[in-house]
């Protein structure tokens, strides 16, 4: 008998933009609800990114990467919700639906006329998801933040640097993406109370505080010790040695870390340092902080005389802690994360085929809906317009043409 996904027969309206609330929609998707996008007529990525014209190939706007990528598994229809119809098509669609989610700054909800409350009076067991840099409520409330800020704001970014350097900001938009897990795993609490409870509810997960929920313990050294944690780039406050050593090749480097002092002589042994594993004044590791010039140097003669892949294999098979510093085109290439079928590959029409990070966890019983691409813009409006929400051709017909649902990209009318 096949596997069914877990939320089979779930159904949200997906109103998130740029990527924190896109990404929360696309692991539900993939574990199965029904997603549907709604679009803005006028622009589907931060700053409306190349949504008219077409280059050489086609339809500029159905290539735009990060799109793409954070909206797998989802149906797409572009709805303007300054038009009164709009309002009306939209509210229609969340009548038969499960949940909303939105990230508008907090004042949106309300100057359009969909806030809960609103949308609980067609819906009565709703369950919203809001998604605020800052928080509904509170002095800092209506302030707008991305995840580059709100990893600032969160604290992240004091912690992230190098020792008597500058604050930096996390490679990736680290708030957007972990809050979007927190929303996944909010959103599974409340269904599973409706489920018990028959009532829906308004969510509330704030991009800051996700952020803050993983750093807890930097606030807790703060309050014992009375001092500011420091940045310290690659050391660690414990274990030594432990960093980042460069290997043979282009831009090929290898993350060590040894947290004992059998592992240092471990260590030793694998470098084949006679000298550092016979030095009594580095057998504890406050000694071996003290001479870290010459033990890193020494580290770093032997692994550029070798691949970072090499140089990994030989230390876990010693029990040291090691891995390559992967690269994109080395995780695109690995046989591990291909023998665990963690990447989902698909075919785009437009955009063409592309990998992508699938989903970080396995089920037994359950299967998933990796495969499925992002949608091109408004793809699926027809069918949710006529097969949803049973509405005649006249009626589609006349709100294609008064822009209210697009089937292609519109420029902005400001009234």
């Amino acid at each position: 008998m096949p596997k069914s996904t877990p939320l089979a027969n779930i159904r949200i309206a997906d109103l998130t933009n740029v990527i924190a609330g896109p990404v929360a929609t696309r692991i539900l998707g993939h574990m199965g609800a029904e997603i549907l996008k709604v679009e803005l007529p006028w622009g589907r990525a931060i700053g409306n990114i190349a949504m008219h014209g077409e280059d050489e190939e086609g339809r500029a706007y159905n290539k735009v990467g990060t799109f793409n990528e954070v909206n797998r598994a989802k149906k797409s229809i572009a709805i303007d919700l300054t038009h009164a119809t709009g309002k009306e098509v939209f509210k229609e669609i969340v009548s038969v639906s499960d949940i909303v989610i939105q990230n508008y700054s907090p004042r949106v909800m309300g100057n359009l006329g969909l806030t809960y409350e609103d949308l609980r009076a067609v819906k009565p067991d709703l369950i919203m998801v809001s998604m605020p840099a800052l928080g509904l409520e509170g002095p800092w409330s209506n302030y707008i933040s991305f995840g580059p800020g709100t990893d600032a704001l969160g604290g992240l970014s004091s912690i992230t640097g190098y020792k008597n350097g500058r604050p930096h900001k996390p490679g990736n938009f680290y708030a957007d993406h972990n809050s979007g897990f927190h929303v996944a795993t909010g959103i599974m609490a409340a269904l599973f109370r409706r489920y018990k409870t028959g009532e829906g509810q308004h969510l509330e997960i704030v991009l800051r505080e996700a952020t803050m929920s993983v750093i807890g313990e930097y606030f807790i050294e703060y309050q014992f010790t009375g001092k500011e944690p420091k940045r310290i780039g690659n050391d660690h406050p414990v274990f030594y040695p432990h960093g980042i050593f460069q290997c043979k090749g282009d831009d090929s480097w290898i993350a060590i870390s040894v947290e004992s002092n059998q592992e240092w002589q471990t260590l030793c042994e694998v470098i084949e340092s006679t000298e550092l594993k016979n030095d009594n004044d580095l057998t504890e590791v406050s000694s071996r902080r003290l001479n870290r010039e010459k033990i890193e140097l020494e580290i770093t003669d032997w692994t550029k005389s070798k691949s970072n892949k090499e140089v990994m294999d030989l230390m876990q098979t010693r029990g040291i802690r090691a891995g390559i510093v992967a690269k994109a085109s080395d995780i695109l290439s690995d046989p591990h994360v291909s023998e665990r079928n963690y990447l989902d590959t698909v075919e785009h029409p437009d955009a063409g085929e592309y990998t992508s990070p699938g989903l970080p966890f396995k089920f037994t019983r359950s299967s998933t809906n990796l495969g499925m691409r992002a949608p091109m813009f408004s793809e699926h409006s027809l069918p949710i317009l006529s097969g949803l929400l049973a509405k005649d051709m006249s009626t589609i017909a006349s709100l294609i043409e008064k822009g209210t649902t697009p089937l292609e990209p519109i420029d902005r009318v400001y009234s």
